[in-house]
């Protein structure tokens, strides 16, 4: 459109696949390109050991959302956050989250302002906590801090979360989880300027 804005649909699985070998890379671009099939074309720059540099190059196949059909992708309004939290090594979790899925299709995320984090599924044949400890938590204002809980949960979909986990490859990226307690996760991938967002209902709200 006139603000030179564009809006696309892609498979995350794809994404993820294409991200899968940015580890120890000096440079991950990406841009829109027009092969085939119009794609986001994923250039990452690894270090051979040598003064020559590998260039791989991924192309993920995209459609084009119309103008006409914005309105349908509008960003979700979500409530005010209860707790936040910097996430652990997204690998960790990535890890943490693979063994669980085996026995629970959903996982309870819960956090408190104090750094703590566990993961835990309840089932009749079995209930697993995962605790984590020591983690940062985001600088406030104290207007802001007044709205908030000492701790909050939610319980989300196991593989849909695990989607999300998946860029954990993606060089220095940090995650940071907000929880809208009992009601809503919303995830942030940040790294340098680039930052993607993923929100996950409750189980109880879908």
């Amino acid at each position: 459109d006139s603000t030179g804005l564009i809006l696309m649909s892609l498979n995350p699985d794809n994404l993820a696949k294409s991200l899968a070998n940015t580890t120890g890379a000096t440079s991950v671009k990406m841009k829109l390109a027009k092969k085939q099939m119009a794609c986001l074309s994923i250039d990452i720059t690894l270090p051979t050991g040598s003064s020559i540099q590998r260039l791989i190059t991924h192309d993920v196949p995209i459609h084009l959302i119309p103008l006409s059909h914005w309105d349908n992708y509008e960003e979700p309004d979500m409530p005010h956050f209860d707790v936040s939290i910097y996430l652990p090594q997204l690998r960790r979790l990535k890890t943490v989250l693979e063994r669980l899925k085996n026995l629970s299709s959903n996982v309870t995320m819960k956090a408190s302002w104090k750094g703590s984090m566990s993961l835990s599924i309840n089932s009749d044949l079995v209930s697993i906590k995962t605790l984590f400890s020591n983690l940062d938590t985001p600088q406030l204002p104290a207007e802001e801090m007044r709205n908030t809980r000492d701790a909050a949960e939610v319980a989300v979909n196991i593989k849909k979360l695990l989607t999300f986990i998946q860029a954990h490859n993606i060089g220095n990226a940090r995650a940071i989880a907000n929880i809208v307690h009992n009601k809503a996760l919303q995830l942030f991938l940040i790294q340098d300027d680039v930052q993607l967002q993923y929100y996950l209902p409750s189980i109880d709200f879908m």
